[in-house]
């Protein structure tokens, strides 16, 4: 599904991944570990196509290297992404942040759509609301809800509990469980043991 070969990248004359390999199997829960400025964020954003290496080769879905076009294709198809931040517009409502992740999606009810994604995260009725009038975990939960509509095929969640409280990082992490368990492929970051633990493979930088 995704294969790096030989990945390098280096900022200004920093190595921070060298000669790095890895393959991605369709279904894996795969959980990125390691120390600070070790290269997670750096390794997740090149698999996920936002950033280059500076040599190496990235195949996708047998695509080899892929050019801007089908880079944009892949964003907008085939990958999903969780941010620590939650990427989120603050000053809009919980409904117009989610239809964005429609935008590419024709012939259906949005707005049945919206309403199914905000249960499985536990937001029913939360359409309305402002982003800034919730809390972090409720936030990163909208985040979730927009990745659970955009139907992709691979999820890449960087730090995605890294903000919350434990409450909220339990319900974040079952909800990346539960995706995981109906065919979602997820690569994620954390420093937290407690949750590289539950993946199926920790890929140590």
């Amino acid at each position: 599904m995704i294969s790096l070969i030989n990945i390098s990248k280096k900022f200004k004359d920093k190595s921070i991944i060298d000669k790095f390999n890895l393959e991605i199997s369709k279904g894996e829960f795969v959980a990125i570990t390691g120390n600070s400025g070790s290269g997670k964020t750096t390794l997740l954003n090149i698999m996920g196509l936002l950033e280059k290496p500076n040599s190496g080769d990235i195949i996708i879905n047998n695509i080899k290297n892929p050019n801007s076009k089908q880079i944009r294709i892949l964003q907008r198809d085939f990958y999903g992404y969780l941010f620590q931040n939650y990427a989120l517009i603050e000053n809009e409502n919980v409904e117009n942040n989610l239809k964005i992740a429609l935008k590419y999606q024709k012939n259906i009810n949005h707005n049945e759509k919206i309403n199914y994604a905000l249960e499985s995260v536990g937001l029913r009725k939360y359409n309305k609301k402002k982003i800034y009038e919730l809390s972090g975990g409720e936030q990163q939960r909208v985040a979730l809800a927009r990745v659970i509509l955009k139907e992709c095929e691979v999820i890449f969640a960087d730090e995605p509990t890294g903000n919350l409280d434990k409450k909220n990082r339990d319900i974040v992490f079952d909800i990346l469980k539960s995706l995981n368990k109906n065919g979602k492929t997820i690569v994620f970051v954390t420093h937290d043991l407690d949750l590289s633990e539950q993946a199926d493979r920790v890929i140590k930088l």
